[in-house]
């Protein structure tokens, strides 16, 4: 089995690019939407993950119609917000 190492968000680009860098041995990418560059290389035999960072929390949060709730309810996934 594979090492894996997570890597952490460092920065968001102004040019919508994203880099992501391993703590543990340095690796360091920048993710674009349709390409990812390797800026150092780290080590290469190890699985590298990453995720996108999370999204700011919303101000309010939706209410479920009617419909949702008779859906949850009838899937017996109660849902009280």
């Amino acid at each position: 089995m594979r090492q894996v190492h997570p890597m952490v968000h460092q920065a968001d680009r102004p040019d919508g690019g994203v880099e992501w860098g391993c703590p543990r041995c340095g690796r360091y990418m920048i993710f674009y939407p349709l390409r990812r560059l390797v800026v150092t290389l780290g080590q290469a035999n190890v699985v590298h993950l990453s995720g996108a960072p999370f999204p700011p929390p919303p101000d309010h949060a939706r209410g479920l119609s009617e419909f949702d709730r008779r859906w949850l309810r009838g899937n017996d996934l109660a849902w009280d917000p």
